[in-house]
């Protein structure tokens, strides 16, 4: 794999976390029950840990003497403005799934490069662990009030 196709791989991962739903959604501040603790604490909690993998794979592309580039966010999130955070679960769980799918997709393309493949799977690993967060509770009763 050239260093090109290793950086067009690791913007690809940067984008995936620096422009996930929940990163969106930070700003957006979805609407909640005051109940709903559980939900904006997993929220928060994603959050927090994309904006740390984030920063990691731009210091790796840094490293690389390359400048990280991302896409923007997808235009469809824009339609998620002012929307609950019950519905919006349901959109999380769908986004979450691409985003591990296109995750392994990157450690797949990232085979002939240990280090780079290590990063991208220990993100993988964490996409994976916040899936099942967003599956657990999105099965939970919506809190009435």
């Amino acid at each position: 794999m050239s260093d090109l196709d290793t950086l067009s791989q690791l913007n690809r991962l940067l984008t995936i976390e620096y422009r996930s739903l929940p990163m969106y959604l930070h700003d957006a501040d979805p609407w909640a029950h005051a109940s709903d603790s559980a939900g904006r604490d997993m929220l928060n909690d994603i959050i927090a840990d994309q904006r740390q993998a984030s920063q990691r794979i731009a210091a790796f592309i840094q490293d690389m003497d390359e400048a990280p580039s991302p896409d923007e966010f997808p235009m469809e999130f824009t339609d998620l403005h002012f929307l609950s955070l019950d519905y919006l679960l349901g959109e999380l769980l769908r986004y979450q799934r691409i985003a591990v799918e296109d995750l392994e997709d990157c450690v797949g393309a990232l085979s002939h490069e240990p280090e780079a493949r290590n990063l991208a799977e220990e993100i993988l690993g964490m996409e994976r662990a916040h899936l099942e967060s967003i599956e657990q509770i999105a099965s939970q009763p919506v809190a009435a009030g």
